[in-house]
């Protein structure tokens, strides 16, 4: 009897997983649709583990209380149980997020997502050969996730002790330039671009566990880039190690330029 019902509950957990995998790659195949298979920038929409996990978290903690409360209390309907799921994807963000527009339609998408796992769920109950296939998701998206995609064309750097400078036709996702760094180093620096198309370019600072470390805006204070699109920032580390200054490109074309100095 005791191993009959264990069988069952490993078997229910097994399929909720597996439904959430369906869910997921149904997710991804919008996100890379949407990236207009930009596989860097997909890769980065992945690698947030902190929101996944949040999901997921959420979702499994969500189906499994309301079948308790079906198998304990109310017996419910199919179309109830999805109703159900439905609106426990919609009013999540509302806690955090508060009544307006985006909390709106961040429910809506919620919502839909629950939808899409609660049918999920009654395919993988029916198709026993698809429980396996949709448990690959998890670890096939970590594997992709691990993947550098960045692309560089034509791509010409120069770097010296305290400055770092790339030329390139081309650069799509990110590069990182070092800084070795001591506990309470304040370190300044200074960010030019020089861009020559519509692409798109970013930056941030990341520590040796490679966790954002926060940064403040300076006014411009080099006369040497007068002409440029110039940002200066500064930033202290918090414990010796080696942090890197990441620059980003969004199929960008020109230059950028980076000097620091350490305080």
């Amino acid at each position: 009897m005791k191993r009959t019902f264990y069988s069952n509950v490993a078997t229910y957990i097994i399929n909720k997983i597996a439904a959430l995998g369906l869910l997921v790659f149904i997710m991804c195949i919008y996100l890379i649709l949407s990236s207009e298979f930009d596989l860097y920038e997909f890769t980065e929409y992945i690698s947030n583990i902190n929101i996944w996990g949040l999901i997921c978290g959420y979702a499994l903690v969500a189906t499994v209380l309301i079948d308790l409360v079906g198998y304990k209390w109310i017996e419910f309907t199919f179309k109830t149980s999805i109703l159900l799921h439905c609106l426990a994807g919609f009013i999540v963000f509302f806690p955090f997020m508060g009544i307006h527009l985006f909390s709106l339609i961040a429910g809506g998408v919620g919502a839909l997502c629950a939808f899409i796992y609660t049918i999920s769920y009654y395919f993988i109950k029916k198709k026993k050969s698809l429980v396996w296939i949709a448990l690959l998701v998890f670890p096939l998206l970590l594997s992709i996730g691990l993947i550098d995609f960045t692309t560089k064309k034509e791509w010409i750097e120069e770097k010296t002790i305290s400055s770092f400078s790339a030329e390139f036709e081309r650069f799509n996702g990110k590069h990182g330039i070092p800084i070795d760094l001591e506990k309470g180093d304040v370190v300044t620096c200074h960010i030019s671009f020089d861009q020559l198309n519509e692409g798109g370019y970013g930056y941030h600072i990341s520590d040796s566990n490679g966790e954002l470390v926060s940064m403040n805006e300076l006014e411009k204070t080099d006369n040497e880039y007068d002409n440029k699109d110039t940002n200066t920032i500064q930033f202290t580390a918090k414990k010796r190690g080696v942090y890197k200054l990441i620059v980003t490109g969004d199929h960008l074309k020109g230059k950028f330029d980076v000097k620091w100095k350490i305080n």
